[in-house]
C-alpha cells in the first residue's frame, strides 16, 4: 500500500507524509463510502465485522465536522495503577496509539516486576493498536476501491 500511496495518492492533510498515521485520516475525511459504513457500530459485531479486541465499535466519529483520527479513538490504559507499577510504567501518555509507544509497551511487558493488571492493560493496548494498524489498510483499500474515479467503466 505504501507504493500506491507514494505513486498515486496525495492529500494536503497528509502534510507531505506517507505513513499510515497520516494517510488514514486524510482518506477517511475524503471517502463518503467509508464514513457511511464505519460510522455504524458494525466493527466487533457478530452480524458485522468480527474483532478479537473491540465490541460494536464505530471507527468513524466526528469532531468539528472532521473525522477523528482512529488512532485517537483507541481506549486509554491504566485507569487504576499501583504506585509501585507507576514507577515501572513511567509514562506521560495513557494511550498506546503509535509505533514508538507500541515498542516501548512491548519492552515493558518483559519486566518481571510488573503486576498482572498493568500487564493485561499493556497486552490489551498492543492487541488493539495492532488490530487497528491492520484494519486501517483494509479501510484504505475499501475507500480507494469505492471512489467513483476508481470505478470508471465498471458496472
Amino acid at each position: 500500500m505504501l507504493v500506491l500511496v507514494k505513486d498515486f495518492y496525495y492529500h494536503p492533510d497528509m502534510k507531505g507524509k506517507n505513513s499510515l498515521k497520516f494517510v488514514l485520516p486524510a482518506v477517511l475525511n475524503s471517502s463518503s463510502f467509508i464514513q457511511n459504513k464505519y460510522a455504524q457500530p458494525i466493527y466487533g459485531n457478530k452480524l458485522g465485522i468480527p474483532s478479537a479486541n473491540f465490541k460494536h465499535f464505530k471507527w468513524v466519529q466526528y469532531e468539528n465536522g472532521q473525522v477523528i483520527d482512529p488512532y485517537k479513538l483507541l481506549p486509554k490504559l491504566f485507569v487504576d495503577v499501583s504506585a509501585e507499577n507507576e514507577k515501572i510504567l513511567c509514562s506521560d501518555d495513557d494511550t498506546l496509539n503509535n509505533g514508538g509507544a507500541a515498542l516501548i509497551a512491548y519492552r515493558k511487558l518483559q519486566y518481571e516486576g510488573m503486576g498482572n493488571y498493568e500487564r493485561k492493560q499493556l497486552k490489551a493496548g498492543l492487541l488493539q493498536y495492532c488490530e487497528l494498524d491492520t484494519f486501517a489498510m483494509v479501510m484504505l483499500f475499501e475507500a480507494w476501491k469505492n471512489w467513483p474515479e476508481c470505478n470508471v467503466g465498471s458496472s
